[in-house]
């Protein structure tokens, strides 16, 4: 099964969503695929390259830079993005300095830390949200991001 570049594009544009204070970045996105390469000493390297097609088992990088375009510092971002159907969320690739990361297995209507998603238990209880049952990813940054500075967000998943 082969995944095109721009169906990955179409889906994560879809729902990137800024929070009220946000209104004056500038975003853009691009998805890679990540590849480890072994050299001769047996040592690896790990590579992003542009990516056309991934097939299932291969690990993709989604990111969102963005730009503060105002004429004024930003503070209170909130920045969301899904995790396509067809990706397996990597545990602890959405982690940033200077964010509170969370997560939603609702489509995006519900957010709160990894480990308080939860689901019903076969035979009564709860058990933990597996990383297939996540289907959004929110940072939330304090800021203040300075006029014209530049950051990103970015997560893992491997296509099943």
């Amino acid at each position: 099964m082969f995944i095109s570049r721009l169906s990955i594009l179409a889906l994560t544009a879809a729902t990137l969503a800024f929070g009220a204070q946000a209104q004056a970045l500038e975003a853009t996105q691009k998805v890679e695929k990540e590849i480890t390469i072994k050299q001769e000493d047996g040592s690896t390297t790990t590579q992003r390259l542009s990516v056309d097609a991934v097939t299932p088992g291969e690990k993709v990088v989604y990111t969102v830079s963005f730009v503060n375009n105002d004429a004024t510092p930003a503070s209170n971002l909130i920045l969301a993005m899904p995790v396509p159907p067809t990706v397996r969320f990597l545990e602890g690739s959405a982690d940033r300095d200077g964010a509170v990361v969370r997560f939603s297995t609702d489509g995006g209507s519900s957010f709160a830390a990894r480990d308080e998603l939860t689901f019903p238990a076969v035979g009564g209880g709860t058990r933990p949200a597996s990383s297939d049952e996540i289907t959004h990813i929110q940072w939330q940054i304090a800021g203040p991001v300075p006029v014209g500075a530049t950051d990103e967000i970015l997560f893992k998943g491997r296509l099943k």
